[in-house]
C-alpha cells in the first residue's frame, strides 16, 4: 500500500491518493460539535500541506453531522478534474446536479427540493427534531448562521411545493419558520446586527434582510391558516386569493403605506396591459427578469440572500398561468451557492433559472454553458485562483469573508469576491490583509475591476464582450421561440446591466416590448424610456414587494373569475335540466 503519514493529536491520518482516511481514537465516538468541526479544519490544514489536486473540491461522507453520531472515521475523496472542453461554445452538463455532490461542509446536508419531489415523504424537513435549529444561549458561529438559514430555506421549498399541489401545510414545518425567527431575533441580535464568531475572531453581520423576509412569510401563513381553518371546503387557489398581501407588505415599503399603495396600482394596470395581449393576438408574453434588486431585495449577505414563501408562490403561479416563457437571468453564478440555492421556487418548474449574465442556464433538469470568448489560458487561470480561494477561506482568519457581501462567486467567466460588507463591519485591517492574501494568489490574472466592496477577477477573453442580452438570446433560441410579435415581452431590471435586454427586446419586437425598473434614478428611468420608446409601457416602482402584491392581485382577479363563471355556467346549467 502505497502511502503518507502524518502524526497528530488525532492519531495516525493515512494518506492514499486520491483517498484520505483519517482514524480517530475509539474515544471519540459521539464527539462534541466543537471538537468535530476543529478535526475538519485540521483535515483540511492537511490537505494543503500536502499539495493542490487538480481541483480542490472535496466531499465529506456524512459531514460533521454525521461524525457527530458515528465518529470512528472522516473519508474524503478528490473531485475528478473538470472534463475537457474541447473547444466547445457550449456544453450541457448530466442531468443530476453535479454540485449536489460538491457542497462544502458549510453547507451540510441541504437537499433540493424541486416540482419532482411532490410525492414524495418530507418527514426530515418536517420533524424539529432533526431540523439543526438548537437554543442555546451561546455566541452562533458563522456556519452554524448559514446552516440554520440553508436548513430553513430548505423548508420554505417544502412549503411552496405543497402549496403549488394544493397539499396541506404541516405545523411542524410552519413551526420550524417560527424557531428560526425566534433564534435570529434572540439576544445576539441588536437593531438586526448579529453578532457571530468564527475559531479566532467575533464579527457582526446585518440580517435586516434575512429576519424581515421570515416575519412576512410567518404573517402570510398565519393569514393562509386563519382562512383554511374558517373555510376548510375551499381549494388553495381560492384560499390565496382571499390573502391581502398589500396588508402584510405595505408596512415595509420603504417610502411609507402612502407609496406603496399609489405605485402598486400602477403596477396592476401595467400587467393587465401586459397579459392582456394573448387576448388581443392569441399568444402568451415573455417575462425575463433580473433577480437582486428587482425580483429579491438586496441582502448583506448573498450567501443568505434567501426568497420568502410569499415570492416564490405568487411568481410561479403567475408565470403559470400568464406567459410562454418566464426567466430569472441573474448576474450571480447557478450554484455555490447561487440562484438555484436561493430561491423557493421549484428549479425544474415554469420559472427557469441562469447565472453569470445568461452564460449558464439550468434547462430540463441539466447545465447549460455557454462559453463563448473565454481563452483556455483564462478559463484555467480562474480554475487555479478558484481552487486558490477555496483553499484561502479554510483558513480561520478569513473564513468570516465566505458571507461578506459576494463572498467567493465563481462564475463562468469570472471570480467575484467580496472584501466589506456594505456597514464595514470587517476591521479594515483585516479586510486589507484579505485583500493582499488574493492579490498573491491572482499571480498573471489582472484585476481590471476593483472596488471598495468587492474584487473582480474577469477571464482573459477573445474579444467578445457578453452582456445579458446574449443571455436572453441564447435562451429564445434554445426553446426553439422569438421575441419578436405577435405577443408582448416584459424585461424587469433595477440597474444599467440591464439595460441590454431591454434593447434586445425592443429591437426584435419594438411595439410589444415593456419594461419594469426597480430603485431606479431618473437617468437610469429616461433611458428606459428612450429605449421602450413609449412611456406607457414603462413601470418604475420603489422595491420588489410591489411587483409581487401586483402580480398577486392579478392571480386573484383570474380566481374570482373563473369562480364567478363557473357559479354562473352551473345556474344556467340548471336552468335548462329545468
Amino acid at each position: 500500500m502505497h502511502g503518507m503519514t502524518k502524526e497528530s493529536n488525532f492519531n495516525v491520518i493515512y494518506v492514499i491518493p486520491p483517498v484520505i482516511i483519517c482514524l480517530v481514537p475509539p474515544g471519540y465516538f459521539r464527539l462534541p460539535r466543537k471538537v468535530a468541526q476543529k478535526l475538519c479544519l485540521l483535515f483540511e490544514d492537511y490537505l494543503a500541506e500536502i499539495g493542490t489536486f487538480a481541483e480542490k473540491k472535496f466531499l465529506f461522507q456524512g459531514g460533521v453531522k454525521r461524525l457527530c453520531c458515528e465518529g470512528s472515521c472522516l473519508m474524503t475523496e478528490a473531485v475528478k478534474d473538470q472534463e475537457n472542453r474541447g473547444g466547445k461554445s457550449e456544453r450541457t452538463e448530466p442531468t443530476k446536479d453535479e454540485h449536489s455532490r460538491e457542497k462544502d461542509i458549510e453547507q451540510l446536508e441541504v437537499r433540493r427540493i424541486n416540482s419532482s419531489e411532490t410525492g414524495e415523504n418530507t418527514e426530515q424537513n418536517s420533524s424539529l427534531e432533526n431540523s439543526g435549529i438548537i437554543n442555546n444561549d451561546n455566541v452562533q458561529t458563522v456556519d452554524e448562521f448559514k446552516n440554520l438559514m440553508y436548513k430553513m430555506q430548505e423548508t420554505r421549498r417544502t412549503i411552496v411545493v405543497a402549496l403549488l399541489n394544493e397539499r396541506d401545510l404541516k405545523k411542524d414545518d410552519v413551526a420550524l419558520l417560527r424557531q428560526a425567527y425566534e433564534r435570529l431575533t434572540d439576544s445576539q441580535t441588536h437593531s438586526f446586527q448579529r453578532e457571530m464568531c468564527t475559531l479566532t475572531t467575533k464579527l457582526s453581520l446585518n440580517i435586516r434582510d434575512e429576519t424581515r423576509g421570515l416575519e412576512k412569510d410567518l404573517k402570510y401563513l398565519e393569514t393562509l391558516s386563519q382562512i383554511r381553518e374558517e373555510e376548510p371546503s375551499l381549494s388553495w387557489p381560492v384560499v390565496m386569493s382571499r390573502i391581502d398581501l398589500i396588508s402584510i407588505l405595505a408596512d415595509y415599503h420603504p417610502e411609507g403605506k402612502e407609496t406603496f399603495m399609489k405605485e402598486y396600482k400602477e403596477a396592476v394596470k401595467f400587467l393587465r396591459t401586459f397579459i392582456g395581449s394573448e387576448m388581443t393576438n392569441g399568444k402568451k408574453p415573455i417575462f425575463v427578469t433580473d433577480w437582486d434588486g428587482t425580483m429579491k431585495d438586496y441582502c448583506s449577505q448573498y450567501a443568505t440572500n434567501l426568497q420568502p414563501i410569499y415570492s416564490a408562490i405568487g411568481m410561479v403561479r403567475f408565470a403559470d398561468r400568464f406567459t410562454r416563457i418566464s426567466a430569472v437571468l441573474t448576474a450571480g453564478p447557478l450554484r455555490g451557492p447561487g440562484i438555484l440555492d436561493l430561491t423557493a421556487m421549484p428549479i425544474d418548474g415554469p420559472v427557469m433559472f441562469s447565472g453569470s449574465w445568461g452564460r449558464e442556464w439550468w434547462l430540463s433538469g441539466k447545465r447549460v454553458v455557454h462559453e463563448d470568448g473565454i481563452t483556455d489560458e483564462g478559463f484555467n487561470a480562474l480554475q487555479r485562483l478558484d481552487d486558490e480561494m477555496k483553499d484561502l477561506l479554510h483558513s480561520s482568519d478569513y473564513a468570516p469573508f465566505a458571507l461578506v457581501g459576494s463572498g467567493v462567486q465563481r462564475k463562468v467567466d469570472r471570480l467575484t469576491l467580496g472584501v466589506q460588507t456594505v456597514c464595514h463591519h470587517i476591521a479594515s485591517e483585516l479586510s486589507n490583509k484579505y485583500q493582499m492574501a488574493v492579490k498573491e494568489r491572482v499571480h498573471r490574472v489582472d484585476p481590471n475591476s476593483q472596488a471598495e466592496l468587492e474584487v473582480e477577477v474577469v477571464a482573459h477573453s477573445s474579444g467578445i464582450i457578453w452582456n445579458k442580452a446574449d443571455g436572453v438570446d441564447r435562451l429564445i433560441k434554445s426553446l426553439g421561440d422569438s421575441l419578436k410579435t405577435p405577443g408582448k415581452v416584459l424585461i424587469c431590471g433595477d440597474t444599467p446591466s440591464d439595460l441590454p435586454m431591454v434593447r434586445q427586446a425592443a429591437k426584435q419586437n419594438p411595439e410589444g416590448v415593456m419594461a419594469i425598473f426597480v430603485g431606479a434614478k431618473i437617468p437610469l428611468r429616461e433611458e428606459v424610456k428612450q429605449v421602450v420608446g413609449d412611456d406607457n409601457r414603462c413601470c418604475f416602482v420603489s422595491c420588489p414587494d410591489i411587483i409581487h402584491a401586483a402580480m398577486s392581485q392579478i392571480l386573484n382577479e383570474q380566481c374570482i373569475g373563473e369562480r364567478s363563471a363557473s357559479e354562473n355556467s352551473g345556474k344556467d346549467h340548471k336552468v335548462v335540466e329545468t
